[in-house]
């Protein structure tokens, strides 16, 4: 449609009529009593609508409760149970002698839901007495007080159950109970009786008014009735000038006990003694005491007689009186006893020690303290002696000493023979300078007999005899070398024949383990050596020691001797030797030995018994004659050195060194000797 122009628009008027819905407004208006009839019928209908929702709560208390307060939204009693919402609950409930109960319940959606509430008891208290008298009292082993005097000790807030109660009063037994509480905030009443633990004793001394003294109290003096503890008791009773008594009592619950009378004995002196020198024994009335300084108690008003006395000095007397509590000090001085001593020293010169101190050799008679004294002699280039000498107050003494030069001393050392396993004897030989071989003209003589000068330092150990059979064969029981003739070579008694240079070797280190020795001798790649430095084992002797035991065993120790003017033989420079000097090819000998001695007998076709010809010098047999010996050199003819010490031959080669004659030995070469071999 066209737009109409405003300008051109007509109003026609039309009839007003008032409207009708405000009388219906009025008509409908709230009055009082359709507002309360309003309110009646909301709260019916909240009410039911609870009624048929809210949840049913019994709530059951343990003693039942005196009063009782629930509190929550829409909360309502219903006789024993309370209808409420779901949530929480507040619960307040009281009971007398019970804690209040204070909590709060989560409400489920439960339709019916029980609860059950326990009240807590109140503490009891405990009304403790012990019949007036003071005890400590312990609560469960808790200490919780004291009682004083007739006062009962009341203990608050004990929880109610059972408790065990301990008491402990002096003078009284300990003891325990158990007592239950009720609790409920109620006192109880606990007398208890205590039960006594003493005696009562009555003492009394003589002399009157004595302390009595218990563990360091003073219980007041005597004559007095106390009160002890049972059990064993000890006093002491006590009066000055008077010896202190103990007296150990056994005390029984409830006794009365006297004691007899105690009588006090006069308190002891005491006497100090002091000697000068110290250590002196002391006797009194033939007592023996000690040794000073000394301290000692006496009785008093009686006497004593003292003796003191120490080795080497003169004894002293003394008699003492001590009255009561009377302290005496003695001090004494012993004079030295002496005796006589003459000193023969040689040399003269000598120093003299005694104790340490250098004396005049002025006088040889001194007279020394009779103790044992401590003597040095002493002299440059000689070994220093020391002997302990006691001189004697009624006998002179002479102390002889003839001091040894520093070699001889060192030789001393040394016993002469030694008594080895097996009963076999060793004989010392003392060293010397000896000259070995012979001279290029000398008849007889081989070109193996190299003169060569040998120093022997030190000395050695060797064999009386020849080992025999039986003590070879202790090492070596296979061994078994036949016979010779009609002659068996495996008596026991003669010397072991037979044997080599190893099986000699092999025996040696066998006796040193038999003496727990070293070894002397090492095997190296299957050949025995001499351990350098020699050990203190057995082993064979060297050229040079043979020579100077047998040879030379007239040369002093320490003195030189060479071949000039010494005998070729062991009996002298010419043939034969005398009978029976040594075991040599005798006219018995004829036919198994090569040559044999005319004119000549010493009674033995085979070897004889080792020992049986008369010894040398050094106690030594049968280094001529029976069998010959091996020693420890390597055999060799080369003529250096001229001179050695110690020498122990050449370091090598096969073939070793026998020396000495033997009873197949009957020409003129062998007998020497010079004479050497090898094997």
């Amino acid at each position: 449609m066209p737009p109409t122009d405003p300008v051109q628009e007509t109003l026609a008027p039309t009839p007003f009529e008032a409207p009708r819905q405000q009388a219906d407004l009025k008509a409908r208006r709230l009055t009082p009593r359709r507002l309360a009839t309003l309110v009646i019928a909301a709260l019916i209908g909240i009410t039911a609508w609870h009624l048929f929702t809210a949840k049913a709560v019994l709530i059951a208390f343990t003693p039942p409760a005196e009063s009782e307060s629930v509190s929550g939204w829409l909360t309502l009693p219903l006789g024993e149970r309370y209808l409420v919402r779901p949530g929480d609950l507040s619960v307040q409930a009281e009971a007398k002698g019970y804690y209040p109960i204070d909590t709060r319940l989560t409400i489920s959606n439960d339709a019916d839901q029980r609860f059950a509430l326990a009240f807590e008891k109140l503490p009891g208290h405990l009304r403790l007495t012990t019949g007036g008298i003071p005890a400590e009292v312990e609560i469960d082993g808790e200490p919780v007080g004291t009682t004083v005097g007739t006062t009962p000790l009341t203990v608050s807030s004990l929880s109610a159950g059972q408790h065990l109660v301990s008491i402990r009063a002096d003078w009284y037994r300990p003891l325990q109970t158990t007592v239950d509480i009720l609790g409920l905030d109620q006192s109880q009443d606990l007398a208890l009786t205590l039960e006594p633990a003493w005696g009562t004793v009555s003492l009394s001394s003589q002399p009157a008014e004595a302390r009595l003294i218990k563990d360091g109290e003073d219980l007041g003096l005597l004559p007095k009735t106390v009160r002890l503890l049972e059990g064993p008791q000890t006093v002491l009773i006590t009066k000055a000038g008077y010896q202190s008594q103990r007296l150990d009592l056994v005390i029984n619950r409830g006794d009365a006990i006297t004691v007899p009378e105690v009588i006090l004995a006069p308190a002891n002196g005491a006497v100090t003694l002091n000697s000068t020198p110290t250590g002196a024994l002391v006797t009194a009335n033939g007592v023996y005491l000690g040794v000073t300084p000394l301290q000692h108690a006496l009785s008093p008003n009686r006497n004593y007689d003292f003796l003191i006395s120490k080795a080497g000095f003169e004894p002293v007397t003394r008699s003492v009186q001590l009255a009561p509590t009377e302290v005496v000090t003695l001090d004494l001085t012993l004079a030295p006893r002496l005796g006589s001593v003459t000193f023969d020293i040689a040399p003269k010169q000598a120093n003299i020690r005694i104790n340490g101190v250098l004396q005049s050799n002025k006088n040889p008679t001194m007279r020394l303290p009779t103790t044992p004294q401590t003597i040095e002699i002493s002299q440059d280039g000689f070994a220093t002696i020391t002997q302990t000498i006691t001189p004697d107050a009624d006998f002179p003494k002479t102390l002889r000493v003839n001091l040894l030069t520093l070699a001889a001393a060192e030789l001393a050392q040394f016993p002469e023979t030694l008594e080895v396993r097996g009963g076999y004897r060793m004989q010392r030989i003392l060293p010397a300078t000896i000259e070995l071989g012979a001279a290029r003209r000398d008849r007889g003589g081989r070109s193996n007999e190299i003169q060569r000068l040998i120093t022997l330092t030190e000395p050695y150990y060797l064999g009386t005899t020849e080992v025999t059979n039986a003590q070879y064969q202790a090492f070596d029981a296979s061994h078994n070398p036949g016979v010779l003739g009609r002659t068996l070579l495996t008596a026991q008694e003669r010397p072991v024949v037979g044997v080599s240079w190893d099986q000699a070797v092999a025996f040696c280190n066998w006796l040193s383990d038999q003496e727990g020795l070293p070894r002397a001798y090492a095997s190296v790649n299957g050949r025995y050596e001499l351990i350098t430095p020699r050990t203190l084992g057995y082993r064979l002797p060297t050229e040079a020691e043979w020579s100077r035991a047998g040879r030379y065993a007239d040369v002093a120790a320490g003195a030189q001797g060479d071949i000039t003017g010494r005998a070729r033989f062991a009996w002298g420079d010419d043939l034969p030797p005398p009978n029976d000097f040594a075991n040599l090819a005798d006219e018995t000998a004829m036919g198994f030995a090569p040559n044999i001695i005319p004119n000549f007998k010493d009674r033995f076709r085979g070897p004889a018994p080792a020992g049986h010809f008369k010894a040398n010098a050094l106690g030594l047999f049968d280094l001529t004659g029976n069998v010959a010996e091996w020693v420890h050199d390597r055999f060799s003819t080369n003529r250096t050195p001229t001179a050695a010490t110690d020498w122990t031959g050449p370091s090598e080669g096969a073939v070793r060194v026998l020396r000495g004659s033997s009873y197949l030995s009957g020409s003129f070469s062998p007998l020497r000797w010079a004479y050497r071999d090898s094997g």
